[in-house]
């Protein structure tokens, strides 16, 4: 039943954000068409900077749409009167939450390589090949300097983003559990929710921050600073280490907060 569940799941994501990735591509291919016709003229450079701006504001909105869908899209199946058809599915709430998270970070991914495929085709021709250029001696230095902790890098890199983008839906999707609780106006609680945890992470930060500062030599904080500063590949490491530690901690908890409100608190439209 969770491979029906994954393939309903995509399919709802595609038909949503596929036209807008082709809508992108559209954009990408028309902006690198205005360009074949490169003059100095006032006209041209009105249509072309259009174009740049329009290619922009795709982007920026291929990212956040797929971004907002996600989150609409767990609330609309579970906590709206769809929850009613959702849970009456063989399928446990640890599961509902896992193919959402699983295929809005996979959709999340998508969008970011068809963004980088619609930048392919408005730099099209000289430029594209001197970005490719570019990318190319970018990791060959990177090779060149740290050797074979290179491909850790890039892998480390890799996993961090995906599990801040899987730690950030649950942020998202435990916001929305606390938020049905309201009797009234969920959304808007949900909202508040969310306000609330930026609050609090707000002032934790400030207080790590005074502690920080007051502790600095206590603690021998410098000492340890002017280590890493040594030893930048093993510093390296461990940013990407305790990046990715620190959000699948917080993403576990955010999900216990999301799967105990469903399972004890279901609160329906």
């Amino acid at each position: 039943m969770v491979k029906k569940l994954f393939k309903h799941e995509i399919y709802a994501y595609l038909r949503t954000i596929l036209p807008m990735h082709m809508i992108l591509i559209g954009v990408a291919i028309l902006g690198r068409f205005v360009q074949l016709f490169d003059n100095n003229s006032t006209a041209y450079n009105i249509v072309f900077w259009s174009s740049v701006v329009a290619f922009c504001v795709g982007v920026v909105a291929c990212v956040l749409l797929t971004l907002v869908f996600g989150i609409r899209r767990f609330y609309t199946n579970l906590f709206s009167s769809e929850g009613y058809l959702s849970f009456t599915l063989p399928v446990t709430p640890s599961q509902h939450i896992f193919v959402k998270n699983t295929v809005a970070v996979l959709a999340q991914v998508s969008s970011i390589i068809m963004i980088l495929i619609a930048t392919c085709f408005i730099t099209f021709g000289d430029v594209c090949v001197e970005l490719f250029k570019a990318g190319g001696y970018l990791i060959k230095l990177l090779y060149k300097e740290c050797g074979y902790h290179a491909t850790l890098f890039i892998f480390e890199f890799l996993i961090t983003v995906i599990v801040l983008v899987a730690s950030t839906y649950m942020l998202f999707y435990a916001c929305i559990a606390l938020g049905q609780k309201a009797k009234k106006n969920r959304v808007a609680a949900a909202v508040g929710v969310y306000f609330i945890y930026y609050l609090i992470y707000q002032v934790i930060g400030t207080i790590l921050i005074i502690l920080y500062n007051v502790f600095y030599f206590r603690w021998h904080i410098d000492q340890f600073l002017t280590y890493l500063g040594n030893h930048e590949i093993f510093a390296t490491h461990l940013f990407f280490g305790v990046v990715a530690i620190i959000s699948i901690l917080f993403g576990v908890l955010y999900y216990f907060i999301t799967k105990n409100t469903i399972t004890k608190k279901l609160n329906l439209e």
